[in-house]
């Protein structure tokens, strides 16, 4: 569904409403699953109670037996805060929390007659109650008290997440007190592992979001842009509701249909006057068969004869820019072998080496033009030619190689351009217009094929031409 008022807001503004929107909805979810598991208690403990609760609760561990110790604790009144444990081993702490705790573990030890080291105080950081994982415990020395004056004190951190005292029995063990725990522990872990999952998720998919509304266009504009010069057919683009984005497919579009037209313009031109060109050859061939010099009648009809050759090359050139064949399935192996069959009823050494059928989905008569011009082209310049095709499930490679001087690789962009013929080829015996690679290429290019050459060893030539199975149109 299109928003109108959105259709027509800039790049820039939505980019801003985007990040408006991501940066809510990331703290609406947080308050949300906030509100589904809540923060954890805030316990305020007077620093003489906690003391007299923790001498009296090692006092009575000690003076009960080890089976009826657990009821006895219970029974306390400071059981309605805290939990018992008992281990034998030590539990683990560092240096920095016996230091901040040290007037603490200093006033228990000296009243229940113990070394300060046989009382330890474990905590962990908070991050705040919105983050807490246990209760927050904050030990105050007297009331009433300012909070800023309990936050700055840097004598003892009395504002800790997971306290835990623990004072060595005379057993040998560990009696460890802590606050109850409301058993919401895991519940609020898997809460803040949601927290930044979900914020990464809504910021993700709302950068997708964007990025695709920018870079669908420029997709769009980039394979209609291939299109143009492989087929010379405008592809309209359009409709992206952005004013920018859509000024710039309206102007694509408009420069689509202009190359065309200016493109089919000098087509069409080029067409007519090679058109136009065969009559007065037609009268000037008939003029030539009456000069009376057998020699001077032998040299104006060969050239006239390769002015024929020109201009038949040129409209075959225009005419397969400015018509397009419907694709069929042909057997391109029976096509080159029909080929190289006539090469060599014209006297020329070609051979075939392949399977006896390949099907492809191709132009037939482009298809066969442009493998001709290169079987024609090793004719010319060297004493033997040699056509393979390779077949797989996706493609066909067929490879012309020859044994002729071959082309220069610095030389062939050149010699791929439309009436550009190298210097190799500019004698009467080979004649030639420049215009058979030009339309080989352009066959090739429109079937999404590869033209590649590279060098035959031991010298020559060797033209590689990769051709999908499949046409993608």
């Amino acid at each position: 569904m299109r928003i109108p008022v959105w259709s027509r807001l800039r790049l820039a503004p939505r980019i801003g409403i985007v990040i408006v929107v991501t940066f809510v909805a990331t703290t609406v979810t947080d308050k949300l699953l906030g509100m589904l598991v809540g923060m954890p208690d805030i316990l305020f403990f007077e620093q003489n109670w906690l003391v007299d609760t923790v001498v009296e609760t090692v006092q009575r561990a000690e003076q009960a037996g080890s089976g009826e110790r657990a009821g006895e604790l219970e029974a306390l009144p400071g059981a309605q805060w805290l939990e018992f444990e008992e281990t034998v081993e030590q539990p683990i702490t560092n240096h920095w929390e016996q230091h901040a705790f040290g007037i603490l573990r200093e006033e228990l030890a000296g009243r229940l007659g113990l070394q300060v080291d046989d009382v330890l105080v474990r905590t962990g950081d908070t991050e705040g109650p919105e983050r807490a994982l246990t209760p927050i415990v904050i030990i105050l020395e007297s009331i009433p008290m300012l909070i800023s004056d309990l936050i700055e004190d840097d004598t003892d951190k009395m504002v800790v997440e997971h306290l835990r005292i623990a004072v060595r029995l005379s057993s040998g063990g560990w009696l460890t007190i802590s606050p109850k725990s409301d058993g919401l522990e895991t519940a609020r872990l898997v809460r803040n592992l949601l927290v930044p999952i979900a914020a990464i998720l809504l910021i993700c998919s709302l950068s997708v979001w964007v990025a695709r509304s920018i870079v669908r266009p420029l997709t769009d504009l980039s394979a209609a842009a291939e299109r143009l010069g492989r087929d010379r057919e405008p592809t309209p683009i359009g409709n992206y509701g952005s004013p920018e984005l859509q000024a710039i497919s309206d102007s694509f579009n408009q420069m689509q249909h202009e190359l065309k037209r200016f493109v089919d313009e000098r087509l069409q031109l080029v067409a007519a006057i090679s058109h136009d060109l065969r009559t007065p050859l037609t009268r000037l061939r008939l003029f030539a068969e009456y000069l009376p010099d057998a020699e001077q009648r032998r040299t104006v009809l060969a050239d006239i004869a390769e002015m024929e050759a020109i201009v038949s090359s040129t409209l075959t050139f225009a005419s397969h820019q400015l018509s397009k064949e419907t694709p069929e399935t042909v057997d391109l192996a029976a096509l080159l072998i029909s080929i190289c069959d006539t090469a060599s009823d014209a006297g020329c050494a070609v051979s075939y080496d392949g399977p006896d059928h390949a099907l492809i989905a191709c132009q037939p008569v482009a298809i066969r033009r442009a493998f001709a011009n290169l079987i024609d082209n090793g004719c010319k310049y060297a004493k033997s030619v040699k056509v393979a095709l390779d077949v797989t499930a996706e493609a066909v490679r067929v490879m012309v190689s020859d044994d002729g001087p071959g082309i220069p690789a610095d030389q062939v962009e050149v010699a791929l351009r439309p009436f550009v013929r190298l210097e190799t080829s500019r004698n009467r015996d080979t004649g030639g217009s420049g215009l058979g690679l030009a339309i080989t290429d352009e066959v090739i290019r429109a079937h999404r094929g590869i033209l590649a050459f590279a060098p035959a060893p031991p010298h020559g030539l060797e033209v590689s031409v990769t051709l999908p199975r499949v046409r993608d149109r």
